[in-house]
């Protein structure tokens, strides 16, 4: 459902505690307790509903990829259970799972080895090593531009 007008409202009146301001992606920004949002999105309400749930479940930081998944799959499920009952809202299974398939991709392309293609073990956030061949390689955070793995020269 998009967003509109009077839905924001209504959850801005529900949830004063956060700021609420338009921009061009949705996103929670928990160093100033603000929500934005795209208007013009056809699944607006979805995932607003999902960045009112990072902030609602006190999302702040992750150290490792893997937490970063799971933040993402509570604030789903939290979105879908909870807030989006209270709405009288439905957040289809389907539409979760296209949103969790982004992170997953994104996880998967930073822990591929760039001299091998195995998987590799992440050693800070944003560090990684092969088990395979013992490749080492640092990833740029890339959540919203061009991923980008540099080999580490030993």
């Amino acid at each position: 459902m998009q967003l509109t007008t009077s839905l924001i409202n209504n959850i801005k009146s529900l949830y004063p505690q956060f700021k609420y301001e338009a921009g061009n992606d949705f996103s929670w920004n928990p160093s100033n307790d603000t929500i934005y949002y795209a208007v013009e999105h056809l699944n607006g309400l979805d995932q607003m509903l999902h960045e009112l749930a990072h902030a609602l479940l006190d999302h702040r930081n992750f150290s490792k990829d893997i937490e970063l998944i799971s933040l993402e799959r509570d604030a789903w499920r939290y979105a879908k259970n909870e807030l989006a009952t209270k709405l009288e809202h439905k957040i289809q299974d389907s539409s979760i799972e296209s949103h969790l398939d982004t992170y997953r991709d994104w996880l998967h392309k930073r822990s591929t080895c760039p001299k091998c293609e195995s998987t590799g073990l992440q050693q800070d956030s944003s560090h990684y090593s092969c088990i395979t061949c013992g490749q080492g390689w640092r990833v740029n955070d890339a959540r919203s531009c061009g991923l980008r793995r540099y080999v580490i020269k030993k």
